[in-house]
């Protein structure tokens, strides 16, 4: 496992375990004080319906145990993808849920060589985030990825950087995140969804528990499609502009 992606998380807790119902083991610790607020939240039964889905979409589990740690900081704002348990400090929503557990393939068993490549890990787990509100409220990504594209003008700072090269200060920027998924939805659209789910198989599987970069994934995605994608992946991870016309969603 890389590094960065271990936590050791000291308190009082209130565990639950378990398995999914697919049998892969499951963990689940709460901050007392959350418990309660967890057991009325669907974060209660969602990692591991989530867990069982992505392996029916990305391959196999990638680690022995999924599950969840819930603190009480709700202050920090965001949650973390640390291995086979992600760190929320707060009851999170179905939606974080998905997008955290879809980082155990996306970030955690694949993880970027650079952290130029940040997006492999963010645009991914937004994208999959879409693909469980696809799954459970039947809105397609593609509808979604043209959404989030009217939400911003082309004159938004939203667009004024390449996410296949953030700078420092903007790695973590929503563009990363939102951009990389449309980037996936715009490659859906393109390749249909055989070649596609067929190539989100074929990146976890070639490159299990490796270091990745953008151009593996874009020289793979032709390979696995047999089309020439070297417009679309310019168009939507380098080019600082919206993207407009035949490139739009």
């Amino acid at each position: 496992m890389a590094s960065y992606l271990a936590t050791i998380d000291i308190g009082r807790w209130v565990f639950r375990t378990g398995h999914t119902p697919g049998g892969i083991r499951e963990v689940m610790a709460f901050d007392p004080s959350r418990a309660n607020g967890v057991r009325n939240n669907t974060v209660f039964g969602t990692p591991g319906a989530v867990t069982d889905y992505w392996t029916r979409l990305f391959g196999s589990y990638p680690f022995t145990s999924t599950g969840a740690i819930v603190d009480n900081v709700p202050h920090v704002g965001f949650s973390l993808e640390t291995a086979t348990r992600p760190l929320y400090g707060f009851a999170p929503d179905e939606y974080t849920v998905s997008h955290e557990l879809a980082h155990q393939w996306f970030g955690d068993d694949l993880s970027v060589r650079t952290w130029r490549d940040i997006w492999l890990n963010e645009g991914f787990a937004t994208f999959a985030s879409w693909l469980w509100a696809e799954h459970t409220a039947g809105q397609d990504t593609h509808t979604i990825a043209l959404q989030v594209y009217r939400h911003f003008g082309s004159a938004n700072r939203f667009w004024r950087q390449s996410i296949a090269d953030p700078k420092r200060n903007t790695m973590f920027s929503q563009a990363v995140y939102q951009r990389g998924a449309m980037t996936l939805a715009a490659l859906r659209d393109r390749i249909g969804d055989t070649a596609f789910f067929e190539l989100l198989r074929t990146w976890v599987r070639t490159h299990s528990y490796g270091n990745v970069t953008t151009q593996q994934f874009t020289h793979l995605a032709e390979r696995v499609s047999g089309r020439h994608l070297g417009h679309l992946f310019h168009v939507w991870l380098w080019v600082e502009a919206k993207p407009a016309g035949a490139d739009r969603p």
